[in-house]
């Protein structure tokens, strides 16, 4: 019935690891403990051996069975002494017949019994899983309530140990996907005896996955005890840049792989989900939303993987707040490997770190690589090549900055010319950067998510010998030589000639395209937008804004406002991919903001929800922040509707194009002396130009008319 050569293997592999100390967890289970040991340092084996013998003793209902669980104590020695302490009616063994074991504990479980099955390898269970997704999982729904099934299926699982085929899967992806199953896999000891006493308590079936190459690691505890209860994640080492999230295994190497990070200057939050199903999605989207970057972890398999549920959960909840696309680091889309080659395919402290950098390239917010002192045309001289510096270049429009996205690069990537580096986006449009430079990437100057002025360093580049310019190039920087603009020498058929027919080798000025006109192409081709107008009456406006000390723009905000919760088909973004419209609860309400370094626009949070002296004190502190540059990162994206004012610029009106993925912008133009019928005579009124554009695939015409003659009414109204 034992497999002896797997088990001793195992065992010996194990009693060889490295004890990986966890924070101390004390507390009571109450008068279902009794155990009662004092605060020691016990193993994760240990604890789930006095979870098994403390819910024995509380419940005469409890079993526990499975192969090798009885006199032997089970492979990894977890039920060992149960036998002799509570007899081989309430612990014994059974047949090699894994659907058999799981049948049986449905049968006896619908019998009044609560029983707790071990399978005893990861894999092993697979037989025994048409069991599981067909009875195990469905009986509740099946019977309407009317049968619950309390029952626990303890599975070690997880590579580590040097087992072969069959002995080290991952396989909670299965079980996390069939409903009716709550899945359980704890990390630190603590967890390991509160989860496990709380599984067997537990009136629906749950899939205990235990992380086997833990289980000789300590911790200091004081049994019995209980930790949070299941649907709720750990924060096992708090952080502000980043989130890394990960469960079972993996913890003790996220929390490796954080503190390596924070000498490197980065600060990283683990997140332990502890189960997977109930899932913890409040606590993910709180620590996402604080960080802006996640990382998941987890050794299976990465296509389909728990980890890809975690990306959409986070991508669906948290897109505004992201600062970088969610990564993954996972084991390799393949059978498990031989034990000689189980390090390449586990994610290991490295991996983890790699993520990270690309997540926040150049590390913490307070540490910076050191970076050479430029020539005054941007190049160093290394014994390597010549270091160049590639800087953000002008992007057009005024714009005086931009956010950093997602770097495409590395440190160490070699680099062709005008190969795409990173993706950034400035108030009007998001771009990619190519470079001008190519060579070997040898320093990132700032993070993903971080704003960086016009000017300021992005990367160095080392070249490696004299190269050419390649041509393709944005506003502001070229990949020719010559400073200050594109310099392109003709080919002899399109050069020009003078007039004795001697051809003119002095080189002719291209102007490039801006770096934002394939943006606003698609952005034309690809969204239906439509711009209505309407004049305003806006004598009434002028007179609050003198009673009330305010400017008009909040104003002109709380009408908006006022519009969209009247109209709020308006606060809405497209879902190109799913073909749906998703409308927003919340407004976060851009607002163009003139500077001496061109236009910025910040970005109102939950603006919907401020009183309007709140909203005007906003709106002044934004402002404000803007004209010195020091704009919030949080404030500079996310809006979910804009309101333009042309008036600085002097113009009446204006079609823009819609700041995607935003699906509506409302125009203010400039202040007009215009005649207008006031009861029957003709006056010389104050006349406001207001458009809307907004995106046809979200609302029709008569919608859009609607809003904008709520706000036409509310301005006029301020007149009574």
């Amino acid at each position: 019935m034992t497999e002896a050569t797997d088990v001793m293997a195992a065992t010996d592999a194990m009693d060889a690891m490295e004890a990986a100390g966890m924070a101390k967890a004390t507390g009571t289970w109450g008068a279902a403990g009794t155990t009662g040991t004092p605060a020691t340092a016990i193993t994760m084996a240990k604890a789930l051996n006095a979870a098994l013998r403390d819910a024995l003793q509380a419940d005469e209902r409890v079993l526990v069975f499975g192969e090798d669980v009885g006199r032997l104590g089970g492979v990894f020695r977890i039920t060992d002494g149960l036998t002799d302490t509570f007899g081989e009616r309430r612990c014994f063994d059974t047949p090699v017949a894994e659907a058999g074991i799981v049948g049986l504990a449905v049968g006896l479980t619908m019998a009044g019994f609560r029983p707790v099955v071990e399978m005893q390898f990861d894999a092993f269970a697979y037989p025994a899983f048409e069991q599981i997704a067909s009875h195990v999982a469905k009986l509740r729904n099946r019977t309407r309530g009317a049968l619950a099934l309390p029952m626990v299926i303890r599975v070690p699982y997880g590579g580590g140990i040097g087992g072969v085929e069959h002995h080290s899967d991952s396989s909670e992806a299965y079980y996390a996907h069939t409903a009716g199953l709550k899945v359980v896999t704890p990390a630190t000891v603590a967890d390991a005896y509160s989860l496990l006493r709380e599984a067997i308590d537990d009136p629906d079936p749950v899939v205990f996955l235990e992380p086997k190459r833990h289980y000789w690691s300590k911790e200091e505890v004081e049994l019995p005890l209980r930790t949070e209860p299941f649907g709720t994640a750990a924060v096992r080492r708090p952080g502000t840049d980043a989130t890394l999230v990960t469960y079972g295994p993996s913890v003790a190497v996220a929390l490796k792989a954080a503190r390596e990070a924070a000498a490197e200057g980065l600060d990283v939050e683990v997140l332990d989900l502890r189960t997977l199903v109930p899932f913890d999605d409040h606590t993910l989207t709180a620590s996402v939303r604080r960080t802006g970057r996640c990382l998941v972890l987890h050794e299976a398999q990465g296509f389909a993987g728990v980890g890809a549920e975690i990306a959409a959960r986070v991508q669906e909840r948290c897109f505004e707040a992201l600062r970088a696309p969610v990564l993954r680091v996972t084991g390799l889309d393949i059978p498990y490997p031989p034990p000689l080659l189980e390090s390449a395919h586990l994610p290991d402290m490295g991996r983890v770190l790699a993520g990270l950098r690309r997540l926040v390239p150049s590390g913490g917010p307070v540490t910076r690589r050191p970076i050479p002192v430029p020539a005054p045309d941007g190049r160093s001289e290394t014994a390597h090549g010549t270091v160049r510096i590639f800087r953000l270049p002008d992007l057009g429009e005024g714009l005086t900055e931009a956010e950093v996205l997602e770097w495409k690069v590395a440190v160490g990537d070699h680099l062709t010319h005008d190969q795409t580096v990173a993706e950034v986006e400035t108030a009007k449009s998001v771009l990619d950067l190519p470079s001008p430079f190519a060579g070997t990437v040898t320093a990132l100057h700032c993070r993903a998510g971080e704003s960086v002025e016009v000017g300021a360093p992005l990367m160095s580049v080392t070249e490696r010998g004299p190269e050419a310019g390649s041509g393709a190039v944005l506003t502001g920087y070229g990949t020719g030589r010559a400073r200050g603009g594109l310099v392109h020498t003709p080919k002899p058929s399109e050069a020009p000639r003078t007039d004795d027919g001697e051809t003119d080798e002095r080189p002719v000025t291209r102007v490039p395209l801006d770096a934002a006109a394939g943006k606003f192409l698609t952005t034309q081709r690809d969204v239906p937008a439509v711009t209505i107008w309407a004049d305003a009456d806006a004598t009434g406006l002028l007179a609050a804004r003198e009673a009330q000390g305010v400017g008009l723009l909040p104003l002109l905000a709380k009408a908006c406002l006022v519009g969209l919760a009247a109209f709020p088909e308006l606060n809405a973004r497209v879902d190109s991919g799913s073909s749906e419209i998703v409308r927003l609860p919340r407004v976060h309400l851009g607002f163009a903001a003139q500077t001496d370094h061109g236009l910025a626009v910040p970005v109102v949070r939950d603006a919907d929800g401020m009183p309007f002296d709140e909203l005007a004190a906003e709106l002044r502190r934004l402002t404000a922040l803007a004209r010195t540059g020091t704009l919030p990162a949080e404030h500079r994206t996310g809006g979910t509707f804009t309101l333009n004012n042309y008036g600085p610029l002097d113009v009446d009106g204006a079609t823009p194009l819609l700041n995607h993925p935003q699906t509506a912008m409302l125009g203010v133009g400039r202040l007009l002396d215009r005649p207008w019928a006031v009861e029957g005579r003709v006056e010389v009124r104050k006349i406001l130009h207001l458009s809307l554009t907004f995106d046809h695939r979200v609302c029709d015409g008569g919608t859009a008319a609607g809003f904008l003659r709520h706000v036409v009414d509310g301005i006029t109204r301020l007149n009574t």
